[in-house]
């Protein structure tokens, strides 16, 4: 193994615990590029910087297809800015001699502010907040009468499912980005 295959190693080991501040975070998620870069790594697991500034390439294209310039730029981009940045803050490691790029531990930092949702669906903590004033609501209309075909327990027993329900569905799918 030669000293490029063990500086990789040795930094994967020594920054596998690295908690961030939160200005070193939105200083990375600031850029579209560290973005991007984060969400492929995330999805495809470690990559090439070729593989990652073509799928740059493609997203920031849109529809058509990205020319060759703009590839080589964003690889440039890539290499000499946004790989070192992130390395140097134990968020990726780079292997220069496999032209490998790989996630470490510590970008489990970026999870909470990279919730990813889906169009048409809402973040988790709309659906809870929007459940709570429901239940708020479905609370004062069985207690003033409004409705009267669900008792109070009937009532507990629905809202404390839905919570459980929602809250393990909720930590699954948390569970998921963490693996």
């Amino acid at each position: 193994m030669n000293a490029e295959g063990i500086n990789a190693i040795d930094v994967k080991t020594k920054l596998q615990y690295v908690q961030l501040s939160k200005s070193d975070i939105f200083g990375i998620l600031q850029n579209d590029r560290r973005r991007c870069v984060l969400e492929l790594l995330r999805e495809k697991g470690s990559l090439s910087v070729r593989s990652l500034s073509e799928e740059i390439a493609r997203i920031e294209a849109g529809s058509e297809e990205p020319k060759s310039n703009t590839r080589k730029s964003i690889y440039v981009s890539l290499i000499q800015n946004h790989i070192p940045k992130m390395e140097s803050l134990g968020i990726v490691v780079y292997n220069r001699e496999q032209d490998s790029v790989e996630l470490l531990p510590t970008s489990r930092n970026f999870d909470i502010y990279m919730e990813t949702v889906k169009k048409g669906d809402i973040p988790w903590s709309q659906f809870y907040l929007g459940f709570s004033v429901l239940t708020i609501f479905g609370n004062v209309a069985i207690y003033e009468g409004v409705i009267e075909w669900i008792s109070n327990f009937q009532w507990m027993i629905f809202v404390s499912l839905v919570f459980l329900l929602s809250s393990l569905v909720n930590h699954l799918h948390i569970q998921k980005f963490e693996e």
